[in-house]
């Protein structure tokens, strides 16, 4: 069947890209399901990276554009009333981001991470893509892939602070409407990763992440 071929070529192009994901300093968050969309040629980890013209800055149902990064300023001012600024907020926030890639991922719909994340951040933006794709293709995944651990927030330096952690990556099935196999999409090697976020009127947002490979 044409669905089958499509879903063996789409498998064979995972692991290629997850291997050239690792040497990357910004990559994909979802790496496992990279290459799904690579037959558009977009930057390896991502399958389908969020087109130009997204909105910019921190509007309440926007998700991140593909721009090639952001300043630190980008979309804050004076933390609004009753906002959390304290860096246990910040933790919160990236707990949020991959619950809502995970949600999405599985639901097999675009992921919405505008509550936690900045319009121009690029990995944010490969992961959303991500998540379109699947759309795009009627599928979803039958389990969520990642698990974060070690969460650890530094203390905040003016409007900014980072988040270290411990990102797990697994292996997920990806099955079509019908819930029918389609493809696998294989995990990627636990990585060590920071959250930068910065204050905003709504709160702390992802302004970047970034990935390494965990030490020994």
């Amino acid at each position: 069947m044409r669905t089958d071929g499509w879903a063996s070529r789409c498998a064979a192009r995972l692991g290629v890209l997850i291997a050239a994901v690792t040497t990357l300093t910004l990559l994909a968050g979802v790496g496992l399901l990279a290459g799904c969309g690579g037959d558009r040629r977009e930057p390896a980890g991502a399958a389908a990276p969020a087109r130009p013209g997204a909105p910019a800055g921190d509007p309440p149902a926007a998700n991140p554009a593909s721009s090639a990064g952001t300043s630190t300023g980008a979309g804050t001012s004076t933390p609004g009333e009753g906002s959390d600024d304290a860096p246990a907020a910040a933790a919160r926030t990236v707990e949020a981001y991959f619950h809502e890639i995970n949600d999405a991922t599985r639901g097999g719909r675009l992921a919405v991470i505008a509550p936690s994340a900045l319009a121009g951040c690029q990995p944010c933006a490969l992961d959303v893509g991500v998540t379109r794709s699947l759309q795009q293709r009627g599928l979803h995944a039958d389990a969520g892939a990642y698990r974060i651990s070690d969460l650890s927030a530094r203390p905040r330096s003016g409007l900014v602070t980072a988040v270290t952690f411990t990102l797990h990556t697994s292996a997920v099935g990806l099955l079509d409407l019908a819930g029918r196999h389609a493809a696998d999409a294989p995990g990627v090697p636990t990585r060590a990763a920071t959250a930068e976020l910065t204050l905003t009127q709504h709160g702390w947002r992802i302004q970047t992440l970034r990935y390494a490979p965990r030490p020994a």
